[in-house]
């Protein structure tokens, strides 16, 4: 038996309310929140989610090559060498490759990015899925963030794998002055195939942390944005905008966490060198790890807004969005859009 003051009652219009009032927010925030359920997640819906993120990431990635390049150079020659990101740059542009040198690298990045774009968001979709099924449906609305990082980190670590080949091949490409093509021979002629895995154990502890990073704090500061323009929702700016910039937040913040990994892959890619001779190497002179942070941010944040925008854009062109593959039952919507019982 309920307390009288809790018993509902039929209003004069027909609508259903209590006794006492409730004070707003008496039940939490996500008291009023609709109730969803993602649908079911066939074959041609996940084969478009893959699509999607295989193009996001490669044309992001292949449009920054250019500040990759950059990135790379200062990373790789000695400390001094070149004062500061525009100094590297207009070095580059007075070589003898001119502006092509800007270009080094170009191939073995859109593709192994597009592999790579592949694995990071369409595994995410069908890990997310799996562990928050797995958590069930309480745990999963109030342990959201922890999750949806468990997540990342197992596509992540896939995504490694496919990525590491192609990377050891852009780092040589910049190092060399050489085509992708000219680099892959280079490695595999002088180390052996292997040695375009060298740089595996770097590239998870890089990629773990920039990964999950990137979608967490994006998905936050998603929220936090939709939530604070509830007039935008549906509007072209909103829909443009919100990407753009909670993509930039999440590539910084990615940045950050991922630094000192990123100097710690670049190191091991140079010829001869070891994970266990690069993290020597980088104990030894600490201020490496900052080399190439600023170039890096940029473009992180660059390529996270970039990415974003594109993937998104391109779910809903595919008819993929989250709102497509989302089942919603708002029972306030229900009650409020008319009375019940009559």
């Amino acid at each position: 038996m309920l307390p009288a003051g809790l018993v509902p009652r039929r209003e004069a219009d027909g609508r259903f309310g209590l006794a006492v009032a409730v004070p707003a927010g008496a039940f939490g925030s996500r008291a009023a929140a609709p109730v969803e359920r993602v649908s079911g997640l066939q074959p041609a819906a996940a084969a478009k989610i893959f699509l999607a993120g295989g193009l996001c990431s490669s044309v992001a990635h292949t449009l920054l090559v250019p500040l990759d390049v950059v990135k790379t150079r200062l990373q790789t020659e000695p400390p001094g060498t070149y004062s500061g990101p525009l100094d590297c740059a207009r070095s580059l542009a007075a070589s003898e490759e001119g502006a092509a040198a800007f270009l080094q690298g170009a191939g073995a990045t859109a593709f192994g990015y597009a592999l790579a774009g592949a694995c990071a968001f369409g595994l995410l979709e069908v890990f997310s899925r799996a562990i928050n099924e797995a958590a069930g449906a309480g745990n999963s609305l109030f342990f959201s963030t922890p999750l949806l990082a468990l997540a990342s980190a197992c596509a992540t670590a896939f995504c490694a794998a496919v990525v590491c080949p192609f990377e050891a091949v852009r780092i040589g490409a910049v190092r060399n002055g050489a085509s992708s093509l000219a680099a892959v021979q280079q490695i595999v002629a002088d180390e052996g195939a292997a040695a375009l895995y060298r740089g595996l154990g770097p590239i998870l502890l890089k990629e773990v942390p920039f990964v999950v990073t990137k979608f967490v704090v994006f998905d936050r500061v998603a929220a936090l944005l939709a939530a604070a323009l509830p007039d935008a929702q549906g509007g072209a700016l909103l829909s443009v905008g919100l990407p753009l910039a909670a993509g930039s937040v999440a590539g910084l913040f990615a940045a950050l966490a991922s630094q000192p990994a990123d100097t710690l892959l670049t190191l091991t890619n140079e010829e001869g060198a070891t994970l266990g001779s690069a993290t020597s190497r980088l104990a030894a002179e600490p201020r490496l790890a900052l080399q190439g942070l600023a170039p890096r941010g940029l473009f992180a944040m660059l390529l996270s807004s970039l990415q974003f925008l594109i993937y998104t854009r391109l779910r809903d062109l595919f008819g993929v969005s989250k709102a497509d593959l989302t089942l919603v039952w708002d029972a306030l919507a229900t009650i409020q859009a008319g009375p019940i019982g009559r």
